[in-house]
């Protein structure tokens, strides 16, 4: 929870991105609960098999041209330094996970490389000539066929008498095969979202369509050096109260009483703001700002486990095809490798880091204790078409509200503010913090100097 003076006191509820950036952006006006940031506090520093030091940044935040345009602004601004990275995805499946007293077997099917960087793709290990050749061609085709129609056939949206088209019935209304969505386009998507796979099925298909459309040959980046850069940039000369969380916010008068509880103590303060912006998730707001508590019941959050360890043994044998057939470019990082394992309903994500540790999120099969270095938890807010109705109805001014407690506030009532990654109308990522901060500076009437 951090505090900033200006012409007038704001509060800010939560110091990830959108905390630090909307906090930077009151804070340097051109014309006017924990014990360390959000941003970065999961992640840790490790040591390679050199010795050397290196930032592991939880969750992984790569970014690609084309949807994070300003984040990627932000970055430029500030002189943050990135650099493409390139992938290898290995998809897999778990073939016996449920007969008891047998060690799953995986099986990789195929070997993608990000926009193709590694062509003709690796084949695995076990995979003969023509069913690799077979499977290349079908996706290939697939592949093609999703990218038209993200372009060409766009998804059914909300009127007043029907909700958006879900991506589920996107699918089915496109004929996109069964096969490829269930092992290849689940499994990738699941990776960019943390999801499992009903929830993406339960998306409005605009959200992924847009995504696809935008990023469709666009490369990826990495922060240098990780996101504690970014933090440390943002956060520099703030007034922050560490290991203190909200616990109501309020209007009193003209004003915007914000209380807390300090973690360690277990007190409480209270003080009066002219502002206050809650760059919290949808659960938190809830609990602490009443007159949102029934609309955002509708918004669906999931805690998302994530474990950095050094279980080799765990990762699919394609390994030996990858580590014998990857190819690097002169002057840029070695592709990094995210297997992907799936099975009937979930698509856990194995990162190995090039620091020599491996993150795996959303584990399907289980990891050596005794291997675990670090175990974080984060929330991920989900979309369907009725949450996206409610996020409209709290940050569009020009729709209309029909839903409970949203027809009474929308964002800005009162002086109380929303800023973070599902606090607009699209795919839940970094680019939503920027673009909500940016928001509210306009309607502040304050000036961003990277801001189009």
């Amino acid at each position: 929870m951090a505090s900033v003076e200006s012409r007038q006191s704001v509060a800010i509820v939560g110091t990830g991105m959108a905390g630090l950036i909307t906090a930077w952006i009151i804070r340097n006006d051109s014309r006017a609960s924990k014990k360390t940031l959000s941003l970065d506090s999961a992640s840790l520093t490790v040591s390679n098999l050199a010795g050397d030091k290196q930032r592991v940044d939880l969750p992984m935040r790569a970014f690609a041209s084309g949807f994070y345009d300003n984040l990627k602004r932000m970055y430029d601004y500030f002189g943050i330094e990135y650099g493409k990275q390139k992938f290898i995805f290995p998809f897999s499946t778990v073939e016996n996970e449920t007969e008891p007293g047998r060690r799953p077997k995986i099986h990789t099917s195929f070997i993608h490389s990000s926009h193709t960087h590694q062509f003709p793709p690796l084949r695995p290990q076990g995979s003969t000539w023509l069913t690799w050749l077979t499977e290349a061609l079908y996706l290939g085709i697939c592949y093609l066929w999703i990218v038209s129609c993200s372009i060409f056939i766009k998804p059914i949206e909300a009127n007043s008498s029907r909700p958006s088209e879900t991506f589920r019935q996107y699918a089915a209304r496109i004929r996109l095969p069964q096969y490829f969505v269930k092992n290849y386009y689940l499994p990738i998507m699941s990776a960019v979202t943390t999801c499992p796979h009903n929830a993406l099925l339960d998306f409005p298909a605009i959200d992924i369509v847009d995504y696809q459309a935008k990023t469709f040959g666009k490369p990826h980046y990495t922060v240098i050096g990780g996101v504690s850069k970014v933090q440390d940039k943002l956060s520099k000369g703030l007034n922050v109260h560490y290991s203190s969380a909200a616990i109501r916010v309020e209007n009193v008068g003209a004003k915007v009483q914000l209380t807390w509880k300090n973690d360690i103590t277990g007190s409480t303060g209270s003080k009066l703001f002219d502002h206050v912006i809650m760059a919290v998730t949808p659960d938190v707001v809830r609990a602490i700002f009443p007159p949102l508590r029934s609309a955002l019941a509708v918004i669906p959050t999931s805690t998302v486990p994530a474990y950095v360890h050094r279980d080799f043994d765990r990762l699919p044998k394609c390994n030996q095809v990858v580590n014998g057939g990857i190819r690097s470019e002169p002057g840029l990082p070695s592709p990094e490798r995210i297997h992907l394992c799936s099975n009937s309903s979930s698509t856990e994500f194995t990162h190995e880091h090039l620091s020599s540790v491996i993150i795996t999120t959303s584990p399907i099969l289980p990891i050596d204790p005794s291997k675990i270095e670090h175990t974080v938890f984060f929330t991920r807010t989900l979309r369907t078409p009725l949450s996206q109705k409610v996020t409209k109805e709290i940050f569009d001014p020009k729709t209309s509200s029909d839903f409970g407690d949203s027809k009474q506030w929308r964002n800005g009532d009162g002086n109380i503010w929303l800023v973070g990654s599902w606090c607009w109308d699209g795919m839940v990522l970094l680019e939503g913090c920027i673009a909500s901060a940016l928001r509210v500076a306009e309607e502040l009437d304050i000036e961003v100097p990277w801001a189009l």
